[in-house]
């Protein structure tokens, strides 16, 4: 299920802003509409990301069709988009996706940063690389006016100390730039709930939340990892897995997920996904229309 490669794109995630509450962090502000959607769940048909081995998809999709796309096929308007999507981060670009978004009604509730980088390397010289491309990263995201961005805390043989440190810095950046700082369980060193939740208090904890991904955690401590940080999230990543012939989703009790979220205090953007380490033929659209109406159908 790891983004991180492009050999590996063939699944997908989703984002949930949450509402403060006593004891709760600052979240996005929702609108009244809680279900966005990012683009992993249609890798297969941009060209960054589809398999190579086959043939060119016969309904190709860039990131500049992705906001009327969503809003007029699913009544969509909460976007994120991930990295491997964007074909440039030149200034040009970067303003006419911003306003393809704002001509679709739309808002970008986030960017998933998953190009190569290692912010926990005892590597000096790649730790600088790291945080020279995310503080680029964090630019074209603050230029494209998204509510948040997610940052991988680094490798999971990184050193926490060197990701802590990392994170200072890049959290100093985002908060230059009014830009929350995410941290997903997402297969790098904070995979142990509790080392993520250490790694957040101390770059931050201000400005700094975590992202929720339903569908990253091993099956048999997937529960108590979610609870544990959940109620630091700024947003949570509704992710599903594999799906059945028919139609049915396996891995997981995923309306169980939304409503965990529910109780524990969630009034925000759920943006969902799929990922998947199977080789899985399926219909995008027809999951991403389960998927919305499964987070919707337990708000």
């Amino acid at each position: 299920m790891n983004r991180r490669g492009l050999i590996h794109c063939l699944a997908g995630s989703v984002m949930l802003a949450v509402a403060a509450g006593p004891g709760r962090v600052a979240a996005a502000r929702a609108a009244p509409d809680r279900v966005g959607m990012g683009t992993v769940i249609f890798r297969n048909r941009f060209e960054q990301t589809r398999p190579k081995a086959g043939a060119a998809p016969a309904n190709p999709l860039t990131l500049l069709q992705v906001p009327e796309y969503y809003r007029e096929r699913f009544g969509v308007r909460h976007l994120e988009f991930w990295s491997y999507h964007f074909e440039s981060l030149e200034k040009p670009y970067l303003v006419e996706l911003r306003e393809r978004v704002k001509a679709a009604g739309a808002a970008l509730i986030n960017v998933q940063v998953d190009v190569p980088y290692d912010l926990a390397s005892a590597d000096e010289a790649e730790r600088q690389r790291s945080l020279a491309t995310v503080r680029q990263w964090i630019d074209a995201a603050a230029l494209l006016g998204s509510r948040a961005i997610r940052i991988n805390p680094g490798k999971p043989e990184g050193s926490v100390d060197q990701s802590i440190a990392s994170l200072k810095e890049v959290n100093r950046y985002c908060q230059s730039k009014r830009l929350p700082l995410l941290t997903e369980n997402h297969f790098g060193l904070e995979m142990n709930p509790d080392v993520h939740l250490r790694i957040r208090e101390a770059a931050g904890p201000r400005n700094v939340y975590t992202l929720p991904d339903f569908g990253n955690y091993p099956l048999d401590s997937m529960w108590e990892s979610l609870a544990k940080i959940i109620p630091h999230a700024y947003a949570v990543s509704a992710k599903a897995v594999d799906f059945n012939a028919q139609g049915e989703h396996l891995s997981y009790d995923f309306d169980r997920c939304v409503r965990m979220c529910e109780r524990a205090g969630f009034k925000g953007v759920y943006l969902v996904e799929q990922w998947s380490r199977k080789d899985q033929e399926f219909d995008a659209e027809k999951m991403a229309d389960w998927l919305l109406q499964r987070v919707r159908a337990n708000l």
